[in-house]
């Protein structure tokens, strides 16, 4: 199953190059609704869950500290390009994170799969550590990708 997980996740990352290949660098924080998910955000975010993943198999956290903030949990959207690193940046970011979850998922033993989360407050939707890879590396990322392509329709940007 691991083989096919990596390859759903290397799909988003495609989608997310993709997603933002062709934004200028002033699109990249524009809210069309008041705090709707922009390219910064949503890619931040992602590149920040990347790393949040490597801590579920022992690794240590590399992102920055104000990434917890930027792009957390609880972080909300901002207008303010200044607030954000460069969207080429950010893009990078979440290309190196992916390869290194994908590197390191592959190294995890199957027995680790069936081990409780250790994040207490997730293990309503993520009772393992199993769970918790399929979230993070499939459907969390595709929720907000397909986020970051409305964001793109609303603009009256091409469809990728």
């Amino acid at each position: 199953m691991i083989k096919h997980l990596l390859h759903v996740y290397a799909q988003n990352l495609d989608y997310a190059q993709r997603l933002v290949k062709d934004l200028p660098a002033e699109k990249w924080t524009y809210q069309p609704a008041p705090k709707t998910n922009h390219a910064a955000w949503v890619i931040g975010h992602l590149a920040a869950s990347a790393d949040l993943t490597l801590t579920f198999v022992g690794q240590k956290s590399t992102a920055p500290k104000e990434w917890e903030q930027l792009f957390g949990w609880n972080s909300s959207p901002s207008p303010d390009a200044k607030v954000y690193p460069a969207g080429a940046s950010l893009l990078k970011a979440l290309e190196d994170y992916h390869a290194q979850v994908a590197a390191a998922v592959v190294k995890v033993p199957a027995a680790d799969f069936a081990k409780p989360f250790p994040i207490e407050a997730w293990r309503s939707f993520a009772p393992t550590i199993g769970d918790a890879f399929f979230i993070m590396l499939g459907s969390h990322e595709n929720i907000h990708l397909g986020q970051l392509s409305a964001w793109r329709r609303v603009q009256g940007l091409p469809s990728v």
